[in-house]
């Protein structure tokens, strides 16, 4: 029995990223259907964001039916509630991915000013980074990767300020109604950061059963965070080349399989999200200065 109950926390744990990262496809998907305007492939996106959406629910009532019958405590408790603390954010970033979609259909047919577009190409990957830096903390059950979360989503809210500006600078000529519409797309994306890192801070409890933020961790040394963390049950480490073979379709992740060392060493984890969210604000700014041109 107790088997059977530790085999369907890791299915849910593997599911759950499963979910994450067809949602960061989807979201990849709805933002090129923006920017290249097509409108074809958003009304594609629409029914896909809805099947990631179904899928989430569905994980949400499987966590609450072990809840009920398993009566779990200590870790995997936590590990459902978590569970289902993520599903509720995987929702809220569904509706914001479902959102820009629409963007899409709505300005079509009209001249969105290019470079808005532009930077909601730059703000994108920023955010991308900050799901693909997620759910390698998630796979990995690292904390300290999570810690750098914030840092990630910073760039995110600077560049998206950056709109405010640039939307002002608008000539009388410019679109000024597709103008807006990329502008609430480009809101969805900096909602969808933060929903993510709202996922980080409950990794927190999940990790160590205290209710601590992202932003008191911060304050520790790795190795002082490192001992907060305390002991998980058998769901946790169960199908762990699963979990790393799912995430590894987010374009922005390359974790190892169990026992293998890293590919590569920039460009991954969060330090290289880091390094590459600041190459993306410095494209969003140069996008900037070269709309004043």
């Amino acid at each position: 029995m107790r088997e059977q109950f530790d085999a369907e926390l890791a299915d849910l744990r593997r599911d759950l990223v499963k979910t994450y990262a067809e949602l960061d496809l989807t979201l990849h998907e709805a933002v090129t259907s923006l920017i290249q305007g097509d409108e074809a492939q958003a009304k594609k996106v629409r029914k896909r964001i809805h099947k990631v959406e179904r899928r989430a629910m569905a994980m949400e009532e499987r966590a609450y039916n072990l809840m009920v019958l398993q009566n779990p405590v200590a870790s995997d408790l936590r590990l459902l509630q978590f569970i289902i603390y993520v599903d509720f954010n995987l929702q809220r970033m569904c509706n914001h991915t479902r959102n820009i979609a629409k963007t899409t259909e709505r300005a079509a047919g009209h001249d969105v000013p290019g470079h808005l577009l532009d930077l909601l190409a730059s703000l994108a990957h920023l955010v991308y980074r900050v799901l693909g830096s997620t759910v390698e903390a998630i796979v990995g059950n690292d904390l300290v990767a999570a810690t750098n979360l914030p840092e990630l989503d910073e760039p995110v809210d600077d560049l998206y300020r950056t709109f405010f500006k640039t939307f002002s600078k608008l000539k009388t000529q410019d679109d000024i109604d597709a103008a807006s519409r990329v502008m609430m797309a480009a809101r969805m994306l900096e909602r969808i950061s933060d929903n993510s890192v709202e996922v980080g801070d409950r990794l927190v409890f999940l990790l160590t059963g205290q209710r601590r933020s992202l932003d008191d961790l911060s304050e520790l040394d790795s190795d002082e965070i490192e001992e907060m963390q305390v002991a998980q049950g058998l769901g946790f480490s169960m199908g762990q080349e699963g979990l790393v073979s799912a995430a590894n379709r987010i374009p922005e992740v390359e974790l190892a399989a169990p026992g293998e060392s890293a590919a590569g060493d920039g460009g991954t984890g969060a330090t290289g999200a880091a390094d590459q969210g600041a190459g993306a604000a410095a494209a969003g700014s140069e996008a900037q200065a070269n709309s004043g041109r």
